[in-house]
């Protein structure tokens, strides 16, 4: 009743303020007229921001406690900005976390190697004895990227936080984490039986690639929930969330066959649960962190993203709100280039050029496609498009609302694995 009261005042507030509804009201501005008014040219040099764009990308991340990226995966030139991004959050209150797109485990054994001039070795050593164990820290770019934020943070106690489920050929990895716990016999058992079966797997899948023959795919129900009664027998805690971590990465994988919802649902939720996580034992409720984070760009919308799910973007929008904080999201994607790509398990990423306004996905880029600027990259102020009554279609409404700021880059050249 309280609402419905205030909606008529309100409307006769503006009836008598403003008169009737022109009979022929003027038609919406179009967001291609619009664009225009909110580019920036941007650019990257010696590791800087330069350009008209450079002040407004960091007067924001300066008054940001939470700053997103949402991208597009194994390139060059995203790393060599994010780093930028660091170097602008570490002059300005500092950094204290950086989260990837990658497990736990991934990012402690990233953590555990930053002070080791043979960083990159130990995760050429990793990949070697369990391919496609990493998912992207295993980029030269990408790793590095991890150490230079490390470097820059101006915090004490930075950390690397991994919110994602295991990659896929990371089972032999888990199983041995496993048995370094020291659980009872009847669990160390279970673990060794799983061991034999995963390196079966493991060679079957290597002869052709394919990934669904690898354990974390392969294995019966019945020896998960076998391994399960043993483990949970005299297996210590470390055992038992080891295990969890594998059990549940096995689930998202699976339930993407045949319940894709279900399992980006499922995904969102282990994400939002390891960021709390992190965020406790970072001290979080006792002093404010700062963190970054690098997701790919459908994970990281405020409000409802492409597959019509509440990603980690808005659980991060909302965690802060909560704080009386405030969240800084930005897209930063190619308008073409190159992309590499998985091809298969234990195998070289393969490489195919794209055009972004002839994907699918992204046909709707086209009118910022056009508008570039010339000779540098362009950066799109999303949020002095809102509350403007544009006339815009349903993904540029998405975007508008569930990003801050929009980065396009004229061209995207592919990074390289650490061999």
């Amino acid at each position: 009743m309280r609402i419905m009261l205030i909606g008529l005042i309100s409307a006769a507030l503006s009836s008598s303020l403003f008169g009737q509804t022109p009979k022929n009201p003027p038609q919406k501005p179009t967001l291609e007229s619009s664009l225009s008014g909110v580019a920036s040219a941007l650019s990257i040099e010696d590791g800087k921001m330069t350009g008209s764009g450079a002040s407004i990308l960091q007067t924001a991340i300066s008054q940001a406690d939470y700053v997103l990226l949402g991208e597009d995966h194994i390139t060059y030139e995203i790393p060599r900005f994010a780093a930028a991004v660091c170097d602008a959050m570490g002059s300005s209150s500092g950094l204290s976390a950086m989260a990837f797109e990658a497990s736990p485990a991934a990012t402690n054994f990233v953590q555990e190697s930053l002070g080791s001039p043979d960083r990159i070795g130990k995760m050429a050593e990793l990949q070697k004895r369990y391919p496609d164990s990493v998912a992207f820290l295993n980029v030269q770019d990408e790793n590095d990227l991890a150490a230079h934020c490390a470097a820059v943070s101006q915090r004490s106690g930075f950390q690397i936080w991994g919110l994602d489920q295991e990659f896929v050929g990371s089972a032999g990895w888990i199983l041995e984490r496993m048995l370094a716990t020291q659980p009872g016999p009847t669990a160390r058992a279970a673990i060794l039986q799983l061991q034999a079966m995963e390196r079966l797997d493991g060679e079957e899948a290597r002869k052709t690639g394919d990934p669904s023959k690898l354990f974390i795919l392969a294995i019966p129900d019945s020896e998960i929930e076998k391994a399960s009664v043993a483990i949970e027998k005299d297996g210590t805690p470390s055992t038992r969330k080891a295990f969890h971590e594998l059990t549940e990465s096995r689930a998202i994988y699976l339930e993407q066959g045949d319940r894709p919802s279900d399992s980006n649902a499922r995904r969102a939720r282990l994400m939002k649960q390891n960021f709390l996580d992190d965020y406790k034992v970072a001290g979080g409720q006792s002093k404010q962190q700062r963190v970054l984070l690098k997701f790919g760009d459908w994970h990281l919308y405020k409000g409802i993203n492409p597959l019509h799910q509440r990603d980690l973007g808005n659980f991060i929008a909302e965690f802060a709100d909560g704080q009386n904080a405030t969240s800084l999201h930005i897209l930063v994607l190619g308008a073409k280039g190159t992309h590499a790509l998985f091809s298969g398990y234990d195998r070289p990423l393969r490489f195919e050029p794209f055009a972004m306004d002839q994907d699918e996905d992204y046909r709707w880029l086209k009118p910022a496609i056009d508008d570039q600027e010339v000779g540098a990259w362009t950066l799109y102020d999303l949020r002095k498009l809102r509350f403007k009554h544009l006339d815009l279609n349903a993904d540029w409404e998405r975007v508008i609302y569930g990003y801050d700021l929009l980065v396009l880059i004229p061209e995207l050249t592919p990074a390289a694995l650490i061999h």
